[in-house]
């Protein structure tokens, strides 16, 4: 074992190899432009940068979302536990790349924090060799052009820790399936934040030169996930009365795209996020800006995140949250939301210091499974529970139609490519008075065509 641990360090196509697991596990990375290691007996090299992908807007890289982190951790584990790769030393190599690097750092300290019961300074300890600090890319954020509002690795590992201690999620139980699905603009572009409390998305909308999402595309999946309120920060594009009607409440709390919330606002959106019994579906334009900025508030408050963990998190579930002078709010209002949560705490769990965890995290399934042997629950605990036999617990797709029928796989790929098609057309319409949320639907729609490998012009 020591000639194979000797010949990692000694090999001639990586540098600044660190070692995670003792004589098991390391991370390196690649000389001189290489793309891969040169194999050698009982070593594996694997490289995930052209794996998993993180879909930018302008020029942020980074963090890889959830999903992107728990292929990776799915991915270790298996050649660890193998138990026919009990005398294999397996090393993740990184390109030379600054932002591919700073993404594999991530994952991997990520790892040790989830799966080798490290803490933040533990896992991040491997990358000072001697006396000298492997640098990092800074994460920025979804700015048009060279932004100077940054979080760093360390600010992610920070946010992974306490999101996974307090429970805010769980990869033992966790739907990949569900994140990955619904957080395409056809299927609703929404992402779970906090468990059970709020979520993130698209704005519903009816009105011509914006992405067509009639709130019902969203009131099955709603109702079958405690959704009981909407908050709305955007102008109206949509009748509210369409998720009233559904037994959902709905608040408008307007602020300008791009902006930062009022102090009245905020009060306002934390109080109601407090006092609301069941989760919370909040959305402006893109569910980015404005929304990211208030969530990441909450998080600062009830979970004695910093302003840039909480950033980190709401990146991490929600690609592009929290823009520009948003974080420079977020910072500044940091300490004042610390101590507001800890008298929160004081007050109504005589404990200044408790947060209260989890039972269950994002994309539960065992909740799911809980949920659908329990359908006897009374009203009080499932306030929308009279609601539940019109809406059959599917999301709709982006035209709000389901089909009962079977569906092909090309024939729903086919759907899938036209109700892309109709978004992009909706959007060329907006050329010359978009907004800043509008810009960022278009990326992100425009990317997903070319997902589906349609022609530039359709």
């Amino acid at each position: 074992m020591e000639n194979s641990t000797y010949s990692i360090y000694d090999h001639p196509d990586v540098c600044n190899v660190v070692e995670f697991i003792k004589n098991k596990f390391y991370f390196a990375t690649l000389k001189n432009g290489r793309k891969e290691a040169r194999k050698m007996e009982n070593l594996e090299f694997f490289n995930i940068d052209n794996e998993l992908i993180y879909n930018n807007f302008y020029n942020d890289f980074g963090p890889l979302n959830l999903a992107c982190l728990y292929r990776y951790c799915y991915k270790v584990n298996k050649k660890l536990n193998n138990s026919t790769n009990k005398h294999k030393l397996f090393v993740h190599c990184t390109s030379r790349n600054e932002e591919k690097r700073a993404n594999a750092a991530y994952l991997i300290a990520s790892y040790a924090i989830l799966y080798l019961n490290k803490t933040p300074k533990e896992a991040y300890k491997p990358f000072i060799v001697g006396n000298e600090l492997i640098s990092f890319r800074l994460f920025q954020d979804a700015s048009l052009g060279p932004s100077i509002y940054t979080i760093h690795l360390f600010d992610c590992l920070n946010a992974i820790y306490k999101a996974a201690f307090f429970g805010i999620f769980n990869f033992d139980d966790f739907d990949l399936a569900e994140y990955e699905k619904y957080e395409q603009t056809q299927n609703g572009d929404l992402n779970w934040i906090v468990p059970q409390k709020l979520l993130a998305f698209l704005t519903p909308s009816t009105e011509n030169g914006t992405i067509y999402h009639p709130p019902k595309c969203y009131i099955n999946y709603f109702l079958n996930n405690n959704v009981v309120t909407v908050v709305r920060l955007n102008k109206k594009t949509y009748d509210s009365n369409s998720f009233t009607k559904a037994g959902i409440s709905h608040y408008d709390m307007f602020m300008p795209d791009g902006s930062v919330p009022p102090k009245k606002i905020l009060y306002k959106f934390l109080k109601l996020v407090e006092t609301t019994n069941g989760a919370i579906a909040v959305h402006c334009k893109a569910g980015l800006g404005r929304t990211g900025s208030l969530i990441a508030a909450y998080l600062i408050k009830h979970y004695t995140m910093t302003a840039r963990e909480a950033i980190a998190w709401t990146r991490i579930c929600r690609t592009g949250s929290v823009i520009g002078h948003q974080q420079a709010w977020l910072e500044n209002i940091e300490r004042s939301l610390l101590n507001a949560g800890q008298q929160y705490r004081l007050k109504y769990h005589g404990d200044s210091n408790m947060v209260l965890q989890h039972r269950w995290g994002i994309y539960s399934i065992a909740i799911k499974l809980e949920n659908n042997e329990c359908r006897g629950h009374s009203e009080t605990d499932y306030p929308n529970s009279n609601h539940r036999n019109n809406y059959p617990g599917k999301l709709l797709n982006v035209n709000g139609t389901m089909k009962t029928n079977i569906e092909s796989s090309n024939q729903k790929k086919t759907r899938n490519k036209k109700d892309l098609i109709k978004c992009r057309w909706k959007l060329n319409h907006l050329k010359g008075t978009s907004t800043q949320g509008d810009k960022l639907n278009e990326i992100k729609i425009n990317r997903e065509i070319n997902d589906h490998k349609l022609p530039n012009r359709y």
